[in-house]
């Protein structure tokens, strides 16, 4: 039995003739009556009378006639339904934020999204950057934003849509603060105010010092950049942040400096599984994302395809 042979039963029912039943469904005559002699053997009972060119229900068609009209009104409502941009744009979301990806890169994105799919509740959970992974693993969140580079043991995708220059940071009259440029040797023997050894930057900075044979010594560690900035300004270390952050410090405060050997970069993902099931707020989501920095994004991404930010253990 399937939805097809049901819709065959309605229409004889209705038109009381096989002929006109094709003709109104534009099916072959022979089709429509196999499927409603599959029906009858399959529940063992006789649907019509056949009186010549004519058909009459019997007494068990006419009883199931108006319930299996029910049933294939229900399922045409409910596919109505599940096809209705209406609803594939609601429900809940849950999307994990690192403390340190900046309110000024994600929030205007938020915002638009709010607006767009207001049927969408939205919630967002602060994670670091390797949280954020074992977080969608849980199914706590469905997607989030990292850091790069990060480590996962299974599938995901992920959509760069922001890179740029890590900075040194130094308090005004540090030696090293009227420097042009510095690379990371004239820095090496400095102390450092740094991040959260969970978070994606510490270990990628760690390789980039175990390069030129050098540890940092580290005296702090804060996942706010307020407060490193602040640290700084009290002298207790330098720092290396992006250069947009840079730019939001006082320079009474402290001065930034580029970073020229090596380059180091804070790149910034939105990251999801690359299989399995996506529930359908998260694929507008991410398809909306896209869409949002998809200018903004698109040298980024051709010049991403040579770095191997995300790898596999």
């Amino acid at each position: 039995m399937d939805l097809f042979q049901l819709t065959y039963f309605i229409e004889v029912a209705h038109k009381k003739s096989f002929t006109k039943a094709s003709k109104s469904l534009h099916i072959s005559q022979p089709s429509i009556s196999k499927g409603i002699k599959a029906l009858e053997e399959h529940w063992g009972v006789q649907l019509f009378d056949r009186k010549g060119k004519n058909v009459e229900l019997t007494e068990t068609g006419s009883y199931l006639l108006p319930k299996i009209e029910e049933l294939i009104k229900g399922f045409t409502q409910l596919n109505e339904e599940m096809e209705s941009p209406q609803l594939l744009n609601a429900g809940k979301l849950s999307v994990g934020v690192p403390p340190m990806i900046g309110s000024s890169v994600i929030a205007p994105f938020i915002a638009h999204f709010i607006n767009k799919y207001p049927k969408i509740e939205l919630e967002m959970k602060e994670v670091g950057s390797q949280d954020v992974v074992f977080a969608i693993d849980d199914g706590l969140i469905q997607v989030g934003f990292v850091a790069l580079p990060i480590t996962t043991e299974i599938p995901y995708e992920f959509f760069i849509f922001h890179e740029e220059p890590l900075d040194v940071v130094l308090w005004p009259d540090h030696p090293l603060a009227s420097q042009p440029s510095l690379t990371l040797s004239d820095i090496k023997d400095e102390t450092f105010v740094f991040y959260p050894s969970g978070f994606s930057l510490n270990p990628y900075l760690r390789s980039a010092f175990q390069e030129i044979m050098a540890h940092p010594k580290i005296v702090c560690r804060s996942s706010n950049w307020d407060f490193l900035a602040q640290m700084v300004a009290g002298r207790l270390g330098i720092s290396l942040m992006p250069h947009t952050i840079c730019q939001r410090i006082s320079p009474d405060l402290a001065v930034s400096v580029p970073l020229v050997q090596p380059h180091l970069y804070w790149t910034l993902a939105l990251i999801w599984k690359s299989k399995g099931y996506l529930s359908h707020p998260s694929r507008t989501w991410v398809q909306s994302f896209k869409d949002y920095f998809k200018d903004a994004n698109a040298a980024i991404q051709s010049a991403a395809a040579e770095h191997p930010y995300l790898s596999e253990e």
